[in-house]
């Protein structure tokens, strides 16, 4: 899966009831997903928003995680044949 990035970032219209002069729409996406978010603030608020967004999506999905690789204790065992 490729990292994400910012698609675009707009001006739009604020959401039905929302206060605030100033909302943007961003996207952002990778190969697979495209996540779109409205943000009110100045368009430098939502970039930064957007960024740190990008930032911990790519930390949750490329930070690889290694996992010591314990192999099963191998152990012998008497097998006798019972007859009941």
């Amino acid at each position: 899966m490729a990292r994400y990035k910012i698609k675009s970032i707009e001006r739009t219209m604020p959401p039905e009831g929302a206060t605030g002069l100033n909302w943007y729409k961003f996207i952002i996406e990778n190969d697979k997903n495209t996540i779109t978010n409205l943000r009110a603030g100045s368009k430098k608020e939502v970039q930064n928003f957007a960024r740190e967004s990008i930032k911990r999506l790519n930390e949750k999905y490329f930070t690889h995680v290694y996992f010591k690789n314990y192999r099963p204790a191998i152990y012998e065992v008497e097998v006798t044949n019972h007859i009941y």
